[in-house]
């Protein structure tokens, strides 16, 4: 994942996207993307919430929290333009290419639209909505980095099976280990149970991905550590 930098633009549509997502209850699906147009921020979204948000009173409470952080990208103030959309059927996201790194957090090179910055996955998304997807990628990476000798490699997470009723995953690495060979390890330990593993991220305050990156992360254990053997 991106490392953010919570003292830029970047940072602060990033932080403002998972602020305003922490209202909304976490057994809801929602997609929230804000986007830094200088003069205003137009806060995009939907949820299957059928409770509508307070936006005035939740960017109040930003600016309260973040002041700091805001003055240090030249905002005083600003105005919300609000296009969140309610009870929606918001698809559960739980497929896609996940870029897993023994450093969860990795820094890029920070482009800058002069136009407009937005939010950008996972940020701003629920766990539902591909978020609880790419920590248990790097859930089961953080298991495995030492034995496969790489730092980072491509994972395709899929709840989808084949003709044998194995899940159709697939990995990328530069590993001195066959790429099948380790698919077959990844499905032998790990049950992908998405609801239980869910469980454990409940009481995690999602914006500690931005504002604390280096401390201990609950998707990080390493509690199968002892079945990660290779024969």
């Amino acid at each position: 994942m991106r490392k953010i930098n919570k003292n830029s633009r970047r940072g602060i549509v990033n932080l403002f996207a998972d602020f305003i997502l922490s209202r909304i209850d976490k057994k809801e699906n929602s997609i929230i993307q804000v986007t830094d147009c200088k003069s205003f921020m137009v806060v995009n979204g939907i949820t299957t919430s059928d409770k509508q948000l307070d936006l005035e009173k939740i960017k109040s409470e930003f600016t309260g929290w973040f002041d700091g952080e805001l003055k240090d990208v030249g905002i005083d103030n600003f105005n919300t333009f609000d296009l969140i959309r309610y009870k929606q059927d918001v698809d559960l996201i739980s497929e896609g290419w996940v870029n897993v790194n023994k450093d969860v957090f990795i820094e890029e090179m920070d482009l800058v639209n002069p136009l407009s910055m937005s939010s950008e996955f996972p940020y701003g998304y629920s766990l539902n909505c591909g978020r609880s997807m790419v920590y248990y990628s790097h859930y089961i990476f953080n298991h495995m980095y030492s034995l496969l000798g790489v730092n980072s490699l491509d994972f395709f997470f899929t709840k989808n099976e084949d003709e044998d009723e194995d899940l159709k995953i697939k990995i990328v690495s530069n590993s001195r280990i066959n790429n099948e060979k380790i698919k077959s390890l990844v499905l032998d330990v790990f049950s992908f149970d998405l609801e239980e593993f869910n469980s454990r991220l409940d009481k995690y305050d999602l914006l500690q991905d931005i504002l604390s990156p280096d401390r201990e992360k609950p998707y990080l254990k390493q509690d199968m550590l002892e079945h990660v053997v290779l024969v």
